[in-house]
Formats: C-alpha cells, structure tokens, sequence
C-alpha cells in the first residue's frame, strides 16, 4: 500500500514537471511571437540577420530556449523595447518575464 502511494505521488510530481516544463515553453513561444511582431527579430534572430552579433549575444529567437542567456536584470528590459506595443503585447511580456524570474528563482544554483 505504501509503495503504491509513493508511485502515485511520483507520477503526479513528474506530470507536474512536464506542465510546467510544457507551460513554460508555451509561454516563451508567446512572447517569441509578441517581440517578433514588434520587429525584435531584425537584430534578435540569426535566420534574419547576423549582422548584429551582440544583440545575438543577448538573445536569440531562433533558439528554444532563446532568453536562457539574458540576466534577471536584462529581462524587464525588454519592455523598454515595447513602449509603443499594444496593451495586450505589454501584458504577454509582463507575464513571460514573471514566470521566468519565477522560474529562475525556483532552480537550485
């Protein structure tokens, strides 16, 4: 009895890993689409440029898991880039960059 108890707590925790893993990647492919509308991809995306190699540096939005090298302090700051965006673009963002600090803070170092 104990052990199936222990087999079912395991399987909940690792569906558990794989909606957050599957939210998070969901969550990154909104916001890849909301700062390619905005243009970000001219200098943020190697299929389109590579001209650029230092915003490359900082991110790109070819790669999966494109904000990976960007520093909890580089975050919020693509909202600087999306002043002029729609509300609904603004909020996307917000949210991503929420669930990416809370993402990161949650990772043993």
């Amino acid at each position: 009895m104990a052990r199936r108890l222990v087999v079912v707590v395991l399987a909940l925790l690792g569906a558990g890993a794989a909606r957050g893993a599957a939210d998070a990647a969901a969550t990154r492919a909104r916001a890849r689409d909301v700062l390619k509308s905005r243009g970000c991809d001219t200098c943020h995306d190697s299929t389109v440029s590579t001209e650029n190699q230092k915003a490359l540096s900082i991110y790109d939005l070819v790669e999966p898991a494109w904000p990976a090298r960007m520093t909890d302090a580089q975050l919020p700051k693509l909202l600087t880039r999306l002043k002029s965006a729609p509300a609904a673009d603004q909020k996307e963002i917000r949210s991503f960059i929420a669930a990416e600090l809370k993402a990161r803070s949650s990772e043993p170092r």
